[in-house]
């Protein structure tokens, strides 16, 4: 008996390690525990943070619709499984996959989770116009993490959702994989969650390509740049509004969680003096505020160092004046050959607004890759302080 214990339990152990090794058997595993994605998943329209445990995907209030993850594939036939939370109010969903060598769609679906209606749709091709081929409906369209799979196996396409699976067969299908698409349509404010997100090459695909590069436009400055911020020293006519060697200064006020106690793990270079702003706390998981007390405008210039993550909007910097922002800068997404992450002057013209109260803003708001902010020694000025990067291309 204890010999047949023994057995079970290293059994057991066995089919522990083996589910525990699971994610190395697909192309692609992300499970959102933790930020940021693997570069073979891009970003359009919106933004993705990480929350809960889930890739959460916003639509930004410029696009009238959601935010939309891309995987660049390079194989054939494809499992693609993930789980997707729809957050009220719950939009139409959805999948949309690309061949490697054309514009047009290769395969999609649609989902919508009010009503579980499900559309296997054949996109256009130069021989036959799209249609819906095959219709169905989920008997659970009220659970909250709907469980998804989609298989692409040469003409067929098959589709589960929540164990309710509908497939076609069309030789508009039978073509080489290139990037797939989760994209929700909707109005303002909508959002969805995403999870597990996993992708499998089948039996007898192609499996030893690489994923595809990404296509988007060339980004303005190189991955790796080295920089130098010109050296300075306040003058006596210069106005310190922060050195950030304590990194928060006690008469500014701090929001969330970004600017609280704690080490920042990130290597930076280009701060001035032995402390800086730095909100890359717990990762990109921490997101915040933090303002300057009111100061009036008193030179032509304002100055600062600044680095981290380049999110318009969403990392940065603001000025405000009477609430409104008139003034705005993001950081640089940029590191040196060194992998320290780097950090440059920005000057703004504010001498229209000469005499006026303001205040200067740190914002962060991301949570996904480069989902941080990095600023040091604020100051008004009569000169400008140049920038060091190299030139755009």
């Amino acid at each position: 008996m204890k010999t047949i214990f023994l057995l079970m339990l290293a059994a057991l152990a066995a089919c522990c390690e083996m589910q525990a090794s699971e994610p190395s058997s697909y192309l692609i595993f992300e499970d959102g525990a933790a930020g940021p994605l693997p570069e073979s998943l891009e970003f359009h329209h919106g933004s993705w943070k990480f929350e809960d445990g889930a890739m959460v995907g916003e639509q930004v209030p410029t696009e009238n619709h959601m935010a939309t993850i891309k995987a660049l594939m390079a194989f054939d036939q494809m499992k693609v499984e993930w789980k997707m939370k729809f957050v009220v109010p719950k939009q139409r969903f959805l999948f949309v996959a690309w061949p490697a060598d054309s514009s047009a769609h290769a395969m999609d679906f649609n989902y919508v989770p009010d009503s579980g209606d499900m559309f296997l749709v054949r996109p256009k091709t130069k021989d036959k116009e799209s249609a819906v081929l095959v219709k169905g409906r989920t008997t659970k369209p009220n659970v909250e993490w709907h469980e998804m799979i989609c298989i692409h196996d040469g003409p067929n396409f098959t589709l589960t959702i929540d164990g309710t699976t509908i497939t076609a067969a069309d030789e508009a299908f039978t073509r080489p994989m290139g990037p797939f698409y989760l994209n929700g349509g909707g109005f303002n404010g909508a959002k969805f969650l995403v999870k597990d997100l996993k992708v499998t090459a089948l039996p007898g695909s192609p499996q030893n390509r690489k994923l595809l590069p990404s296509k988007g436009a060339a980004a303005p400055n190189p991955a790796k740049v080295e920089v130098t911020p010109v050296a300075y020293k306040l003058s006596a006519s210069d106005i310190l509004l922060a050195d950030f060697e304590a990194a928060t200064p006690a008469d500014w006020t701090a929001t969330g969680t970004a600017f609280g106690a704690g080490p920042r793990k990130n290597a930076v270079t280009g701060f001035s003096g032995k402390g800086l702003s730095n909100t890359y706390l717990e990762g990109d998981k921490s997101t915040g505020t933090l303002t300057s007390p009111p100061f009036t405008l008193e030179k032509k210039h304002l100055n600062f160092l600044i680095g981290g993550g380049d999110h318009p909007g969403r990392t940065g910097v603001q000025l405000l004046i009477e609430g409104k922002v008139v003034r705005s800068a993001t950081g640089l997404s940029l590191k040196n050959s060194a992998g320290q992450e780097v950090m440059d002057w920005q000057s703004w013209d504010v001498g229209e607004f000469a005499g006026k109260p303001a205040a200067f803003q740190i914002i962060d708001d991301q949570t996904g890759g480069w989902g941080h902010i990095l600023v040091d020694q604020v100051f008004q000025s009569d000169q400008v302080m140049p920038s060091s990067l190299p030139a755009r291309k």
